[in-house]
């Protein structure tokens, strides 16, 4: 059946390249939160860990377009090969999921930028814009040691600043945000777990089409 036979193929084809898609944004993101955490810190070496998950996953939609492409069956073995230990790593990732460990590393990180705060003035700069807060527990930080409230803790809307500051502080703020990016990473994990079976599914379909396509020339 050549119909059917490249029909797998080309849908092969179009899946990777979603896959692909995927795998740039999981890497993109990935680098984008290393400079969250201090190098060298467990949270830090878990962003790697994403990281070549994410290369991994871009290199298997590569060998899966190429193997589609070319018809190639050792090809597409390669390719479920590499899904099937993605698949591995995000269940090893899932079963390490620990919403208080994520937070004591998020409060190591806000408080090692508050304790430089104190030092040189402006190490919360980007922090406190980012996520509307002001210095640890609130701006009472600043007025309670003495120290001007800084213009990063106001809002600002054509140049010109709010009256009050932000009372909101940036302990709260950021473990909020990074909290609900974490869930969604678990749930990423599990939606890429089921879009790598099916990648899983239509890889063996192809390889059994072009295992029958070999035995009928064979004969």
């Amino acid at each position: 059946m050549p119909t059917i036979r490249v029909c797998l193929q080309w849908t092969a084809v179009v899946f990777n390249t979603i896959t692909l898609i995927i795998g740039i944004l999981a890497a993109l993101a990935s680098v984008y939160e290393l400079d969250r955490y201090d190098e060298g810190s467990a949270e830090h070496l878990q962003k790697f860990v994403q990281l070549g998950m994410a290369a991994t996953l871009i290199l298997a939609a590569l060998v899966g377009c190429l193997g589609a492409f070319l018809g190639s069956i050792k090809v597409l073995v390669l390719h479920l090969t590499l899904l099937g230990t993605l698949i591995v790593a995000h269940v090893w990732k899932l079963a390490h999921y620990n919403e208080t460990k994520q937070l004591d590393a998020t409060e190591v990180y806000v408080m090692s930028l508050w304790m430089e705060e104190l030092v040189h003035q402006g190490a919360m700069q980007q922090l406190q814009r980012e996520f509307e807060c002001c210095g640890s527990k609130g701006f009472g930080d600043y007025t309670s040691l003495n120290i001007k409230v800084p213009s990063s803790c106001f809002h600002t809307k054509d140049g010109l600043h709010a009256l009050h500051p932000y009372a909101e502080g940036c302990m709260a703020a950021v473990k909020r945000s990074f909290l609900e990016i974490y869930r969604y990473e678990m749930w990423a994990h599990c939606g890429l777990i089921g879009h790598e079976l099916v990648g899983i599914i239509l890889g063996i379909t192809l390889c059994c089409q072009l295992t029958n396509k070999t035995r009928r020339y064979a004969y």
